[in-house]
């Protein structure tokens, strides 16, 4: 019996291309691996049509993209453009609607086409493909939006409008979006346990984007007024933060490692006192957030040291220990508190992130998604 067969549309990097095109987000890469290898051990074929995001031209290529930066797991085709500013989005549109249309006119019929995130190049090539096979449902992923309350969701609506249905990896985007066909599928993970230790060093770990909205000014506030001097503050991450540097430089408890590969990073989670999940609460992407780093942080069992926010859904909360406040001060309170945790306590932390990670593999959500894709 012949499989099922999804078009995704977005490119799956291996650890070369992520560290090479450092517009591409590690989070999105590692999140789309997950499903789509998860889809495959459901006995769906996947194959994706992969324009590779590059800084626009000069600084980046004039035609952006090698196959040798592609996963090489899955059957993927790179999408080709023209980088100049302006003209790339209508460049990636025009040749991926061409790839697309090639190979449906071969016959070839997937039983959905898939987009990660309603970027304008994916809806525009979508819309077109939707509306010469109205039979061929096409379903956004959406994570990244612009504040859709700021139009009622007017300008998603347009853009989405010939899709037969979205799925939120927010909370908050999946409870307030205004559409009948949704499901909300937020994160998973392999369902193998990664090993812990008990390492001698106190380690607090962050891992993730180093931006400002991503709370990360609150850390180094902290980190400045942090009296215990046992402590160490390991940074990971693409790019990097000029205030970070400068704390490196001055303070030796801070260290910056950069973009490392997954082994490397597995390693220190192991080892870890507590993760730190930052975040500036005053910020607009806040509400289409979700926990791709969190699920990643839970895996390990150990304690994780952030704010609520509308885009993780209620349950994870309670793996949370929050801060009073944004402030310095209450973020050394709360770090200094989890490292005075009794084994007992910690025991019960470890309990409660292994009751979430039972409900979140990587293949249940893949279930979750083909029943929905079967139901349109």
């Amino acid at each position: 019996m012949k499989k099922p067969l999804i078009f995704w549309c977005g490119s799956i990097l291996n650890y070369e291309g992520l560290k090479h095109y450092v517009g591409e987000s590690a989070a999105a890469t590692q999140w789309s691996y997950g499903l789509l290898s998860a889809l495959s051990a459901n006995n769906v074929d996947v194959k994706t049509y992969a324009p590779i995001w590059d800084s626009a031209f000069p600084k980046g290529k004039l035609f952006p993209g090698k196959s040798t930066y592609l996963e090489q797991s899955f059957d993927q085709t790179l999408v080709r453009y023209v980088n100049l500013p302006w003209i790339r989005p209508k460049s990636i549109a025009f040749s991926l609607e061409k790839a697309i249309k090639d190979e449906l006119r071969k016959g070839t019929r997937p039983i959905a086409i898939l987009n990660y995130n309603p970027l304008s190049y994916y809806s525009e090539a979508l819309d077109k493909i939707s509306r010469k096979y109205p039979d061929i449902p096409w379903v956004n992923i959406v994570l990244d939006l612009n504040d859709p309350t700021v139009d009622n969701w007017a300008t998603f609506l347009q853009a989405t409008r010939r899709s037969k249905g979205s799925v939120f990896l927010s909370w908050w985007g999946y409870c307030n979006a205004p559409l009948e066909n949704k499901l909300h599928l937020d994160a998973g993970w392999s369902g193998t346990l990664p090993n812990t230790v008990k390492a001698s060093e106190k380690v607090f770990i962050y891992a993730g984007k180093l931006e400002e909205y991503g709370g990360i000014n609150q850390l180094i506030e902290a980190i400045k007024i942090m009296p215990d001097k046992d402590v160490y503050f390991d940074f990971y991450g693409k790019r990097s933060n000029t205030a970070l540097d400068k704390l490196a430089a001055e303070d030796s408890r801070v260290r910056f490692h950069g973009f490392v590969p997954d082994e490397q990073l597995d390693e220190a989670c192991s080892k870890a006192t507590a993760f730190l999940n930052p975040r500036d609460l005053s910020h607009q992407t806040n509400n289409m957030i979700f926990p791709s780093k969190l699920l990643f942080y839970i895996k390990y069992r150990k304690p994780i040291i952030g704010p609520t926010m509308p885009g993780i859904a209620p349950e994870y909360n309670s793996l949370l220990v929050q801060p009073a406040d944004s402030s310095p001060e209450s973020w050394v309170t709360v770090m200094q508190n989890t490292l005075r945790l009794t084994e007992k306590e910690t025991k019960k932390i470890a309990s409660d992130c292994t009751k979430i990670l039972q409900k979140k593999t990587w293949d249940s959500q893949a279930s979750n998604l083909i029943k929905f894709l079967e139901a349109l």
